[in-house]
């Protein structure tokens, strides 16, 4: 089989092999082919907290085409969006790397594995959105205040608060050290740490700014907590 000079070259030089943590939820793993034709490719993306592709690294099974395939898709993917990355075609990667025609089936297998990765990637950020959501202007202040005092994160806790229905309070506060007992989740690039035995009851909470800049404070809702019925308090909250 005769490779083009720039397919070599990719497979030569190979600088992005290697892997992420496939848990960590800012990590889109896309793993596509069959043993049986020769070839399987694993993607994985690793994305900032505004799904720009920040790194991306590659596994191969699979010919010198299969591999100098993969070398380019993923330097081709780096500071990508999401919709960007979407837009990469095989014909971009074939064309590139000069592939014959029995050979652009790699190129193939590299879209399907970036298509792959992505909705992985958007399937965790989903999860995680649906335990906990931040608005923009929350997740620019807590991360400037984190920055400031070094603290690694926020602690959920809960308490009973007032009226007819016994309501849920939930507060935050800084984490410096984390107990080993504590449950982490990830939204947006923040770290929230919480006891197991309250993570159905944090499920659902959305973060908010009250207030202005120079003192302002966040206030924390539960869009599955409906307000209580025949309340005669004025709570307003379940």
């Amino acid at each position: 089989m005769k490779y083009s000079d720039r397919t070599i070259a990719y497979y030569e030089k190979m600088k992005n092999t290697g892997g992420f943590d496939e848990n960590l939820p800012s990590v889109g793993t896309g793993i596509v082919g069959s043993p049986l034709c020769g070839d399987v490719m694993k993607l994985q993306l690793f994305f900032s907290d505004v799904d720009v592709i920040v790194d991306a690294k590659y596994k191969v099974f699979g010919c010198v085409s299969a591999i100098a395939s993969m070398e380019l898709t993923t330097t081709l993917l780096r500071g990508k969006t999401i919709d960007e990355a979407r837009e990469i075609k095989n014909e971009d990667v074939a064309q590139s790397l000069e592939l014959s025609e029995i050979k652009r089936h790699c190129s193939v297998l590299a879209k399907e594995s970036i298509d792959a990765a992505i909705e992985d990637y958007i399937s965790k950020r989903d999860k995680v959105n649906q335990v906990i959501t931040i608005t923009d202007r929350a997740v620019s202040k807590i991360t400037e205040l984190l920055e400031e005092r070094g603290n690694v994160g926020l602690l959920i806790t809960i308490g009973c608060g007032v009226g007819c229905s016994s309501s849920i309070d939930y507060a935050l506060s800084y984490v410096a050290n984390v107990a080993s007992h504590m449950c982490t989740i990830e939204a947006r690039g923040i770290k929230f740490f919480y006891a197991p035995e309250i993570e159905l009851i944090i499920r659902g909470i959305n973060i908010d700014v009250a207030g202005d800049d120079d003192e302002c404070g966040f206030v924390v809702t539960n869009k599955y907590h409906k307000p209580c019925q025949n309340c005669t308090c004025g709570c307003g909250r379940s």
